[in-house]
């Protein structure tokens, strides 16, 4: 099981996410691929992390802010955080994985 992250390198990552929302699964950091498997379920910081990649991400794909629904949101960060875990086992088995240039916040076809 990873270490818990300390306050100053979640901020880190949130502010990766906000400001890199176009990276590609193959450039998600480690850290946050092993988070994702540790856990039996998103832990807040995840739910937060995805949750601004990913609205920064729709931000950028339709040249505007967009308010999704709660439950639309939750939806999404599920599916995010179960690739990042998936992700996670192809890094260490040493595989690349197929969505390594999809792009990390994106939720398009994980349903």
């Amino acid at each position: 099981m990873p270490e818990p992250l300390s306050a100053e390198d979640e901020a880190r990552f949130l502010k990766m996410a906000e400001e890199n929302p176009e990276m590609t699964c193959g450039e998600a950091p480690v850290e946050i691929l092993e988070l994702a498997s540790s856990e039996a379920e998103p832990t807040p910081f995840m739910e937060e992390y995805f949750a601004v990649g990913h609205a920064e991400f729709l931000a950028v794909k339709h040249g505007r802010r967009i308010n999704l629904p709660k439950n639309l949101m939750d939806r999404a960060i599920l599916v995010l955080w179960t690739r990042a875990g998936i992700l996670h086992t192809a890094h260490i088995m040493g595989q690349e994985s197929p969505d390594a240039n999809v792009g990390f916040f994106d939720d398009e076809g994980l349903y």
